[in-house]
């Protein structure tokens, strides 16, 4: 159900890069679910979201992490149907990340907890929510750099490379604007753990590129936003 509409445009880092790669119908689409957010798409994963980003701050060596959240979702009553389907989405998600632990390569870096409430990417008058779950931190021989990862869930929605290689641009733009205090953002520690396809997608080179065919998309989000309707 839909209880809230956003009166200036706003959008998730994996939306935008649907977006970007989609013809003008699922745009549409993409945009009135942006405009008019149903209350269960920020929260459906969010027992997931939150083992696997505590696994991967620990560099990945507390495996009960993950074992003690699922457990707990097995245990946990569902009132209604809706529930019980998240639930199982959640446990599932859960199972499949740790199908993938061998792809995983932080490449040297140091994995510390993203923050729940991080600053969003703007982007030609277009808030993008990049939130990255866990940020990744080293140094070179010259200077320090930052990176980040981003987990994306839904199993109707998996990403294909040319959208995860998007969403890298963006993670390192958000770096670039917000992480700056830590280091230069670094391709190579910008990546994206897609549970929906079970792929590790690393940092993409041809940032400029990218970021430039997502600031015409948001010039065009920004223009047509006071026309989408429910």
């Amino acid at each position: 159900m839909t209880t809230k509409v956003r009166n200036e445009p706003r959008i998730s880092v994996s939306k935008m890069a649907q977006y970007v790669t989609s013809k003008a119908a699922r745009q549409n689409q993409i945009l009135r679910n942006a405009k008019f957010p149903p209350d269960y798409i920020t929260t459906y994963y969010r027992e997931a979201g939150d083992a696997i980003a505590r696994f991967l701050a620990s560099n990945m060596t507390q495996l009960s992490i993950l074992d003690q959240a699922a457990n707990s979702l097995n245990q946990k009553p569902a009132d209604h149907i809706h529930e019980t389907r998240r639930i199982a989405g959640n446990i599932d998600a859960i199972e499949k990340f740790a199908a993938m632990l061998d792809d995983i390569e932080f490449g040297g870096a140091t994995p510390k907890l993203g923050t729940h409430n991080a600053p969003h990417l703007q982007v030609s008058n277009v808030s993008i929510s990049v939130r990255p779950e866990v940020t990744l931190h080293s140094k070179s021989k010259t200077t320090e750099l930052v990176g980040g990862i981003k987990l994306h869930f839904p199993v109707t929605e998996p990403l294909n490379e040319e959208q995860a290689g998007y969403i890298c641009a963006m993670m390192h733009g958000f770096c670039d604007s917000h992480l700056s205090k830590d280091g230069s953002p670094f391709p190579g520690h910008c990546m994206v753990i897609d549970m929906a396809s079970q792929q590790v997608y690393p940092g993409v080179q041809a940032i400029k590129k990218r970021m430039n065919d997502v600031k015409n998309a948001c010039g065009q989000i920004a223009s047509l936003w006071p026309t989408v309707t429910n």
